[in-house]
């Protein structure tokens, strides 16, 4: 079976106090994804996620942590590909919102939304996994606040 390896990342900024996400639809799909592409001959995936982002988002980033990656096997004209994608966590840096120009046209819309809305938001099962993984690392760090219990939003709801 042939196989393929991809890479791509979970932006994160700061902005009034509150921590964002940047998110992409891919071309002609009505879902939001994570950015991310094909390894290049030569290139680490590390290095391949940073110019995905850049590429899909028109955003320069800093690593911050590694993510793992998801495994799944897809068709492509009759054929069954195994793919690995490969995650990172990076921090915003610099540059404007918004895919860059080339010769095609890989992305339709990209935007920021809050962090509680990112696993929601996604439209892929594995891209939610290594979103809430991003989530507990930025938790873990003390970056961004303890997500509520269950029991505590239930008890909320009586006050």
């Amino acid at each position: 079976m042939p196989r393929e390896a991809s890479a791509g990342g979970v932006v994160i900024r700061e902005n009034a106090g509150h921590w964002e996400v940047a998110v992409i639809r891919p071309h002609g799909r009505l879902l939001w994804a994570l950015p991310k592409g094909h390894v290049d001959p030569g290139e680490t995936p590390e290095q391949t996620a940073c110019r995905e982002v850049r590429e899909e988002t028109g955003l320069i980033v800093s690593l911050m942590a590694p993510l793992g990656e998801i495994r799944y096997v897809y068709q492509f004209r009759g054929q069954r590909i195994f793919k690995r994608v490969h995650f990172f966590l990076f921090r915003y840096q610099e540059g404007d919102l918004g895919p860059l120009p080339g010769p095609r046209i890989e992305v339709d819309e990209v935007r920021w939304v809050p962090v509680g809305q990112l696993v929601p938001l996604l439209g892929y099962k594995g891209e939610k996994a290594v979103a809430s993984r991003a989530m507990r690392w930025l938790r873990a760090q003390g970056l961004i606040p303890e997500a509520p219990s269950p029991a505590s939003v239930a008890g909320k709801e009586g006050a």
